[in-house]
Order: C-alpha cells, then sequence, then structure tokens
C-alpha cells in the first residue's frame, strides 16, 4: 500500500472511533435520563431487561472498536515498512509534543485505547450500581447533603 493509502485508512479507522464513542455516550447518556427518571424506580425485571438490552449493545460497540483497533495496529505496521513515509512511525503514535518517548514503553496512541477501555469498563461499572445497587428516591425529592 502506498502512503497515501495507509493515511486515509488511518483516517478513516479514527473517523470510526469517533462514530463508535459517539454512539457510546449517547447510550449511556440515554440510560442515565432513563434511570433518573423512571427506570431506576422500575420493578428489577424491567431493569434488568434494560440493561441487558443496553449490555447487548455495548458489547456490539466493544466489538466493533476491537476489530477497528485490529486494523489499526494492521496500518501501522505496514506504515512501518514504507521507505520514506512524511511522517515516522514514532511521531504518528505519539502525536502530542510531549515528552514521553522513551520515557514509558508504550506510545500515546497506546495509552489513549487504555484509557478508553478503562473509562468503558468504569462506566459499566457505574451503571451497574445505578442501576441495580443505587436506591433512587422519588422523583423530585432531593438528597440532603
Amino acid at each position: 500500500m502506498s502512503e497515501a493509502e495507509l493515511l486515509q485508512g488511518l483516517f478513516s479507522a479514527i473517523g470510526s472511533v469517533i462514530t463508535i464513542f459517539s454512539l457510546f455516550f449517547t447510550m449511556v447518556s440515554g440510560y442515565l435520563a432513563a434511570l433518573y427518571l423512571f427506570l431506576g424506580r422500575a420493578p428489577f425485571a424491567l431493569r434488568f431487561v434494560a440493561f441487558a438490552l443496553l449490555s447487548i449493545g455495548l458489547v456490539f460497540l466493544g466489538g466493533s472498536v476491537a476489530v477497528i483497533q485490529s486494523i489499526q495496529n494492521g496500518l501501522f505496521a505496514a506504515w512501518a515498512k514504507l521507505p520514506a513515509p512524511v511522517v515516522n512511525l514514532t511521531e504518528l503514535r505519539n502525536p502530542l509534543p510531549v515528552a514521553l518517548i522513551g520515557m514509558l514503553p508504550v506510545s500515546q496512541q497506546e495509552i489513549g485505547v487504555g484509557i478508553g477501555w478503562a473509562t468503558a469498563a468504569l462506566v459499566y461499572v457505574a451503571l451497574v450500581y445505578f442501576t441495580f445497587l443505587y436506591r433512587w428516591p422519588p422523583l423530585g425529592e432531593q438528597h440532603e447533603s
């Protein structure tokens, strides 16, 4: 593949990740609104079904991101084989001008991937808590701090 084709593939992968993050944010925001407005006080069976459907959607998004991540790793490997790229692979994987190169065994891109997966896992755990453990007050009542 040429450098232009690889660059286009990387742009497409980045665009796909941004789209999937947007879908993740939309799903979680909608679910949180539903929890606050009615689902938090709904019977267990309804909360379970809603959470199962949310989980299926999140698994689908996670699987899509895992595939894109594999494709992106392949594109980075192909980029490393280019004879004289305009941007070298180290700069491509470390786009921010922060002196982490050489200090850490991973690139900024890999740190971003780790942060993304950790965020998704923490959000999922928080949704488990708010769906099944947290006791939502009746709508309109405020908690006293």
